[in-house]
């Protein structure tokens, strides 16, 4: 799971999921019960542009089935192990082993798109930098996600970040914010925006929305108006595009912790930055930080 100064959009895709129980029907009673008119949802999408400069869009699976099965795909975790250790599930839920996705949006934000896309022109400059001076790709990228397309000179990927109804909705107009690393789960690998690439992970900072409230603004912006009806007990985890450029891999935690490949510091002046990367003059700084599983990290 990345610490990203990096730049990050994750106003692109946003599925809601239910929890499965090994060997039942999902968790959370109401199937996902259909999804308007595409009138309707056009209608909801521009009057939200107008009122507060970004819309949710719902993605329907009959009309973007390869969307949906590629969004789908994202929460099939490669360590089902990982799932059920979220602090909800003491609280409220008991074993389940996988995860079904009931509803997703495409948020439409053009000014954070054109800033993401601004950026993510930056790091591709500075990567083209980096291999006229025969500096090669790092190893320990995360693999492409399957279904979509990338910016691959600034090894753009999708990671997933989770999260809580009460926060989605200010996550969504304002975007992931560095400067409030720590504030829910510490901040092991510097200050920065965390994310995963495997759902397992994220599946671990999540908290439930049991129920549609006409009175809540995240609900009147996702749900109703004759175009997606609330499916009952649903997650939601942010499909992030992420320029993760030039990185740097670590197994430590901690303001002391090391390169896996040249063993310098990676803060070595302040948790907020990373290291410059070895042999480049004039100085240029790692885009993001990869944690490796072994090590201090398990």
């Amino acid at each position: 799971y990345p610490s990203m100064p990096a730049p990050v959009h994750q106003h692109g895709l946003t599925p809601a999921y239910a929890r499965q129980a090994p060997h039942h029907a999902p968790r959370g009673g109401a199937a996902f019960g259909g999804q308007g008119s595409s009138g309707a949802r056009d209608a909801k999408a521009s009057n939200s542009l107008a009122e507060i400069g970004f819309a949710l869009r719902p993605i329907v699976s009959s009309e973007q089935p390869d969307l949906f099965r590629a969004l789908a795909g994202l929460l099939v975790t490669q360590d089902p192990s990982q799932l059920g250790k979220g602090k909800d599930v003491q609280q409220r839920y008991g074993p389940y082993d996988n995860l079904k996705l009931r509803c997703a949006w495409r948020i439409d934000h053009p000014a954070r798109q054109a800033q993401y896309q601004a950026a993510v022109s930056g790091v591709g400059a500075e990567m083209e930098k980096l291999r006229r001076t025969g500096v090669q790709n790092p190893p320990g990228l995360p693999a492409p996600a399957r279904g979509f397309q990338f910016a691959q000179g600034a090894n753009e990927r999708l990671l997933l970040h989770g999260t809580s109804p009460e926060r989605l909705l200010d996550l969504l107009a304002n975007g992931l914010n560095e400067r409030f690393s720590g504030v829910n789960a510490g901040s092991a690998f510097g200050d920065g925006i965390y994310l995963a690439e495997d759902v397992g992970k994220t599946d671990q900072y999540v908290s439930a929305d049991p129920r549609y409230d006409a009175s809540m603004e995240l609900h009147r912006r996702l749900y109703g108006g004759n175009t997606v009806r609330h499916p009952g007990d649903v997650f939601y985890v942010l499909a992030c595009r992420v320029a993760l450029g030039h990185s740097v891999r670590t197994q430590h935690t901690g303001e002391d912790a090391r390169a896996m490949d040249g063993g310098h510091p990676i803060f070595p002046v302040t948790f907020r930055e990373l290291a410059p990367i070895p042999g480049i003059t004039p100085t240029m700084h790692y885009h993001s930080l990869i944690a490796e599983l072994g090590g201090a990290i398990q």
